[in-house]
This record gives C-alpha cells, structure tokens and sequence, in this order.
C-alpha cells in the first residue's frame, strides 16, 4: 500500500513537472526561476511521499503488534475456557458420585433403621407373648383386662373373666417330667386358643399351669357356654394321666366371673371373683364354676 501511494505521487510531481516544463517552454524556455520553483516542489513532494510511507509502515507494524497481543489474548481466552470445563466436568463428576454415595448411604440407613424397627416390634411382642406356647402372656393379659373393663363400660357392655387350671398337673410333671410337661401344657394352650375364635377375645397363661381368658362384651350365659365348650376340649384331646385323681386323662377346672357395665370396679375385683369361682370349681375338678363380684364399686 506505502509503495503504490509513493508511486502515485512520484507520478503526478513528474507530471506536474512535465506541466511546468511545457509551460516554461512556451514563456521562456531555461527560465532559472520557474525551475527553482518546480526542484523545491518536487522536494516537497518528495519529503511528503517518505513521511507517508513511513507513517504506514508504523500504523502497520503498530497492527501487527495489535494483532498478535490479540492473538495472544485469544489463546490464553481458550486455555482459560478449557480449563474451567476440564474443571466442571470433574465438578460433575465429583458431585455425581457424591450423589451416589449419599444416596447409598441413605438407602443403608433406612435399611438399618427399618431392621432396628422391626426387631424393636419383635421385642415388643415377645415381651407379652409366653415363650413356650405362643399365646399372650401374663403381662399382656393384664394390660388388657385393664383396657377391656374401660373400654366396655363405656359403651355399656359387661365383660367376661375365665381362669381354667389343669387339674393335678404338678402331679403330672412330677410322673412324665418337665419336657412331657410342657409338651402336654403346649397342646392344651393352642386347643383353648382355638376356642376362641371372636377377634377381640384374648387367651392368655395365666401362671405355670393355668390360662385367663378375657371375653369383651359377654354375658354369664354365653361365658359359661364357652367354658364349656373348653372344658371338653381338653378332656376330648385324651392325653394321657395315671396321677389325676379325676381321670385317666389331663383334665381342666374353671372358674367365672362377670362385670356388668352398670356399675365400675377395679379388674383386681373381677380377677377375685373368678378366682373364687376356680378354687370352688377345684373342689369337685372337671367341672365350671361361677361367682359374682363383692367389692363394693368404684365410683366414676
């Protein structure tokens, strides 16, 4: 570019010269004057000419200069951008497994919390189920006799109490010894639980060889009508007793009371009552007893 604007002014001063040289020729040819005139022209020119290019050649090298500054700039732009995506990709990446561990984690904890759940339900029940026969036993008997007796007084219901004990059974374990024992006390307790099969009934073992029954919402009638029906099936089970002063097999004395809703007592009146009503059922044996409360109630 600097030469050609070099170029075209060495043009136009020779021809301006020319210019002036034809003109001087037609005037006066060899006049000094003109010639002065047209030699400083031409040195103006000429000066102008080599300060333009020179002024090119800065701007020019001043861009070049510019340009790879740029250049520079927008590479280390790049390195910058890829560095900062290596950088969030290994963020991801990072926080994905994170995530995952987290999450496992999580799903371990829900695992160990619901198996410490379950084994704490697990406890919780066998802490009112009887180890040997399955059945509910003493402490969870009297938890609910407690609830029953609230339960149906409020809705105006009596509420049945039956204790049944084997008769002669410290003889028999005596005879067949203990494992024949509980062997023989274990068949018993699945027949009675059999017995009763109304949902809100609770069979429990009452102590080493007797059984509390708690019936919601029943009178003496149908009470006595289920001891019965108790009272045969273990006799009808024939097992086996030649100490039994009754049979020749493992027998069963019962004993009933009943809580009518008209009037609140303690269950430990209900539990008296019943207990009267076996201890006199156990003077005959094989045989069902009834006997009424005599506290005096509570009053609400």
């Amino acid at each position: 570019m600097g030469a050609r604007v070099v170029t075209t002014i060495f043009f136009l001063s020779f021809a301006a010269a020319a210019r002036a040289d034809a003109i001087g020729a037609l005037t006066a040819v060899g006049n000094a004057r003109s010639w002065a005139t047209v030699s400083i022209l031409l040195f103006l020119l000429l000066a102008l000419s080599l300060s333009v290019l020179l002024g090119v050649r800065r701007s020019h090298r001043t861009m070049e200069k510019k340009f790879v500054e740029m250049e520079r700039v927008l590479s280390r732009h790049e390195k910058t951008e890829m560095i900062l995506k290596e950088a969030h990709e290994e963020l991801e990446v990072r926080v994905r497994d994170r995530t995952a561990d987290l999450e496992m984690s999580y799903h371990k904890l829900n695992q160990v919390r619901d198996s410490l759940a379950a084994a704490n339900d697990r406890l919780i029940s066998l802490a009112r189920v009887d180890e040997l026969t399955g059945i509910a036993n003493r402490r969870q008997f009297d938890e609910t006799l407690n609830i029953e007796i609230k339960r149906n007084i409020r809705a105006q219901r009596p509420v049945s109490l039956i204790l049944a004990e084997l008769d002669f059974f410290g003889h028999y374990r005596r005879t067949y010894g203990r494992d024949r024992g509980d062997e023989a006390f274990k068949k018993i307790a699945t027949a009675v639980s059999r017995t009763f099969k109304r949902a809100p009934d609770v069979v429990a073992r009452y102590d080493d060889q007797s059984f509390g029954i708690i019936l919601p919402a029943t009178e003496v009638r149908d009470a006595m009508r289920f001891a019965e029906r108790m009272r045969q099936v273990v006799f009808q089970l024939c097992i086996p007793h030649s100490e039994s002063e009754v049979a020749d097999r493992v027998t069963l004395s019962v004993g009933i009371a009943t809580m009518q809703p008209d009037k609140l007592y303690q269950p430990a009146d209900l539990v008296a009552a019943s207990t009267r009503a076996l201890d006199a059922a156990q003077q005959h044996h094989n045989a069902i007893e009834y006997d009424a409360i005599r506290s005096e109630p509570v009053e609400a």
